[in-house]
C-alpha cells in the first residue's frame, strides 16, 4: 500500500473529551413463578423476602472465632405452588457506535465516523450481533440459577413478530467459554429454524449500523424449579454508611402490585444482564480463558486479573493509538476483519466515556 500523504493522514482517535452512548439498552430484569399453562396458567411476582440465621464467625482474625453469629439476610425462593421460575427482560438495539455521543473535537467526530463506516460496511455489526445472539440463547444472563435446574428455555421475541426459543442447556450451548456458531443454536432451537434465527442477527446487526429503525425484542429465561428453591437475583452493593442495620444480605428489588398490595419483586440488575451479553471479547489472546465481557482493559472481575493492561499493548487505549492500522486494516478486503478491531467497536458499542488522559 502506497504511503499515505499530508492531505490523506488518518486524523487521531484521541481527545480529552470522549464519550459514546450504550448501543445496547437493557431493561431491569424481574422474577415471577409460575405453574401451569395456557388459561390456567399462574405467574406471580417474586417476593423479596428477611430471615434470621444463625452462622458461625469464620473469616481469617475473626473477632469471635468460631462462635455465634447471627445475622438477617435477604433470600427470594420459588413461591409456594409455582412449578417454575421466569426471568424476563427487554432489549433495544440502537446505532450509538456510529459517532460519539460527546467530543470536544470535530476532526475526532469524523475519525470515528469513518471508521464505524467502514467496518458496517465490512460487516462486522453482524459478526457482534450474533456474539450477542449466542449469550441470549445460552441464558448466561441467568447467572448462577443457570445451574439451579435441568430443564429450560429461552424465549425471544422481537418487535418485527420474530419468535424464537432455545434449550440453554443444550450440549452444544452448555460451553460458555467459547461461542456456538449458527449451526449450534439452531440446533438447541426449541422453536423457530435457520431463517428466523438468521434474520433476527440481520436485524441486530443491522440496527447497529443505522440500516434500519431500532430493534426492540423481549427475552425470557423459564426454568422448572421446586417450590422453596431458592433464587439468586442481583445483590446490592451498599456503601458502609448506607448499610440497613443488621442485614448482611440485599438484593435487588423493584414495587409491584400482588394481591391488593405492594411487595418488593426480585430483580436483575440491567448493568449484569448486560455484562453477561457482552461476553463476546473472544480477541484477548489469553490461552487461560475463554469468553470475556468487553471493557477496555479486559478485566475479569472473577478472579481480578487483567487481560488486556497496559502491558500487553492490546488495551482499547493502546489499540486506538493506533489508526492508520485500524484504518487499513479494514480496507484489506483480501481478509477477515481482525480481533482487534471487533474488541475495539465492540467498546464502542458497549458505550463509556473514552477521553484520553490529561498529558497524553
Amino acid at each position: 500500500m502506497a504511503p499515505r500523504s499530508k492531505s490523506q493522514e488518518v486524523p487521531s482517535l484521541e481527545t480529552p473529551m470522549l464519550a459514546f452512548a450504550r448501543s445496547v439498552q437493557i431493561t431491569e430484569g424481574v422474577f415471577h413463578g409460575t405453574r401451569g399453562a395456557g388459561n390456567d396458567r399462574l405467574r406471580v411476582p417474586v417476593e423479596i423476602l428477611e430471615k434470621g440465621v444463625r452462622g458461625q464467625s469464620s473469616e481469617d482474625n475473626a473477632k469471635n472465632a468460631g462462635k455465634s453469629n447471627p445475622q438477617v439476610v435477604e433470600f427470594a425462593a420459588v413461591p409456594q405452588g409455582c412449578d417454575g421460575i421466569e426471568l424476563s427482560f427487554s432489549v433495544r438495539v440502537l446505532p450509538g457506535a456510529l459517532r460519539p455521543h460527546a467530543c470536544d473535537k470535530a476532526e475526532v467526530v469524523r475519525a470515528y465516523e469513518k471508521l464505524a463506516k467502514a467496518y458496517a460496511v465490512r460487516g462486522g455489526f453482524r459478526r457482534l450481533a450474533e456474539l450477542y445472539t449466542w449469550n441470549i440463547a445460552n441464558g448466561r444472563f441467568a447467572w448462577r440459577n443457570r445451574y439451579q435446574t435441568d430443564t429450560a428455555e429461552i424465549r425471544v421475541e422481537d418487535s418485527d413478530g420474530r419468535k424464537m426459543a432455545f434449550n440453554p442447556l443444550h450440549d452444544k450451548l452448555r460451553n460458555l467459554e467459547s461461542p456456538a456458531g449458527i449451526d449450534a443454536m439452531i440446533a438447541a432451537m426449541s422453536h423457530g429454524n435457520r431463517e428466523s434465527l438468521e434474520a433476527f442477527i440481520d436485524r441486530f446487526a443491522a440496527a447497529l449500523a443505522a440500516s434500519e429503525s431500532p430493534l426492540t425484542f423481549s427475552v425470557m429465561w423459564a426454568a422448572a424449579m421446586q417450590p422453596g428453591q431458592e433464587i439468586f437475583p442481583s445483590q446490592e452493593y451498599v456503601r458502609d454508611d448506607a448499610k440497613l442495620e443488621n442485614v448482611s444480605r440485599i438484593y435487588a428489588k423493584l414495587p409491584a402490585l400482588h394481591g391488593g398490595r405492594i411487595i418488593q419483586q426480585a430483580s436483575m440488575h440491567s448493568q449484569k444482564i448486560g455484562a453477561a451479553l457482552r461476553h463476546i471479547d473472544i480477541w484477548h489472546g489469553n490461552s487461560s480463558y475463554g469468553a470475556i465481557a468487553v471493557n477496555p482493559y479486559g478485566g475479569v472481575q472473577e478472579t481480578s486479573d487483567v487481560l488486556r493492561s497496559k502491558e500487553t499493548k492490546r488495551s482499547f487505549y493502546d489499540l486506538r493509538r493506533k489508526p492508520e492500522e485500524l484504518f487499513a486494516a479494514l480496507e484489506t478486503t483480501e481478509r477477515e476483519i481482525p480481533g482487534d478491531i471487533h474488541f475495539l467497536m465492540a467498546n464502542l458499542v458497549r458505550g463509556g466515556v473514552f477521553g484520553s488522559a490529561k498529558g497524553e
